[in-house]
């Protein structure tokens, strides 16, 4: 269960670890607790073993980035609240403005880094940093009408904003259930074992609560840091620069819990699967099934000595056949000439194994028939 695709090497497992503090003898929910704090001690210990320096520097560079965007004097001091649009950007000053450009620029940089350190986990992570996005101008929705968000709060001047923060839900909750059916496969693919005992033990093994605690962890510090860095911006006379404070712990804590909830599917699961629910896998399955030409020897055959024949029906349900004229070995379309000889095709064929001549219809199969 490694990146490269090999499974059985680990530096350690999951089932080496215990609880700092047990709290199975104190309650009877203390078991899930207990179960909790192994898979995060796991999980973190893997990645201080396994991460390489491009995956600190990637963190580092998020980091600095998020630093930019966040600290300027444009921020801190307000700006102007009467210039909006191009005319706001053109009166920062040429610091500010620069900052922001390196701020964007690393941006940018780091989100290149994560799609390729994780090939099978580059889609969802460019969506999250989407999501994260999607939490700022929600709370910007929020807090334009009320810059005491959530004091005084009116129910119809919030719905735009909910209705983003509801659409980011649904979409990370099918982004954890497609991480969760794919690992249910990984074990039915690699793991399959006649006895029960082995596969409820890899099961464990490959459990995904420490990584749901992180991705649900990574979606509260994410809308704290948009809530906090808004609300610092919408009614800094009355909080002063608290929020911004937690706005900055907030956001910087999501950057590696965003690398860890990218990384560890793919550190268990390996580079060669591609991340998906069940439904979608079945789905692609079909489609490419279906959209494979039927061959002559399975699809066709003589009615009297079933043997195979070469008649085939391609992608758009017409008949083929080889060609009727001596020394062409073209094959013509029912209904059309040869492209070579430009002989008529022949609506009733003649079995080159037991001589019988019968209508072309005749040598498919019901299914291909049909």
């Amino acid at each position: 269960m490694n990146a490269d695709g090999d499974h059985g090497e680990m530096p350690f497992r999951l089932r080496d670890f215990d609880p700092y503090f047990s709290f199975a003898s104190i309650h009877r929910f203390g078991k899930t607790i207990d179960t909790l704090q192994t898979q995060l001690m796991f999980t973190t210990r893997l990645a201080l073993h396994e991460w390489e320096r491009k995956h600190w520097i990637t963190m580092a560079v998020g980091a600095i980035a998020f630093l930019l965007g966040s600290l300027s004097t444009e921020v801190m001091s307000g700006g102007d609240p009467m210039q909006i649009g191009t005319e706001g950007i053109q009166s920062l000053s040429g610091v500010v403005f620069l900052q922001m450009l390196i701020s964007m620029i690393l941006w940018v940089w780091f989100a290149v880094q994560i799609w390729s350190m994780f090939p099978i986990m580059r889609t969802n992570a460019i969506w999250l940093l989407v999501f994260w996005n999607c939490f700022v101008l929600a709370q910007i929705l929020y807090h334009q009408a009320n810059p005491n968000f959530p004091q005084n709060l009116v129910l119809s001047e919030t719905m735009m904003g909910t209705l983003i923060v509801l659409m980011v839900f649904f979409f990370i909750y099918f982004f954890w259930k497609a991480v969760l059916e794919t690992r249910d496969l990984h074990i039915e693919e690699y793991h399959l074992h006649e006895d029960v005992r082995l596969m409820e033990m890899e099961m464990a093994e490959h459990s995904l609560m420490g990584w749901g605690f992180m991705l649900v962890s990574w979606t509260g510090s994410t809308m704290f840091s948009a809530w906090a860095g808004t609300h610092f911006v919408a009614d800094r006379l009355d909080v002063g620069t608290f929020t911004l404070v937690l706005h900055l712990m907030a956001g910087l804590v999501s950057i590696p819990i965003f690398m860890l909830v990218i990384w560890y599917p793919q550190r268990m699961l390996g580079q060669d699967t591609v991340v998906q629910v069940r439904a979608a896998l079945l789905a692609n399955q079909e489609l490419s099934d279906s959209s494979q030409e039927p061959s002559a020897d399975s699809d066709s055959s003589c009615p009297e000595c079933e043997a195979p024949v070469a008649i085939t029906r391609n992608k758009s349900g017409e008949i083929q056949l080889p060609c009727p004229t001596e020394g062409c070995s073209k094959t013509c379309t029912i209904g059309s000439t040869c492209s070579s000889c430009k002989a008529a095709a022949p609506t009733r064929y003649d079995c080159p194994s037991c001589g019988i001549n019968a209508p072309v219809m005749d040598f498919l199969s019901d299914v291909e028939a049909w």
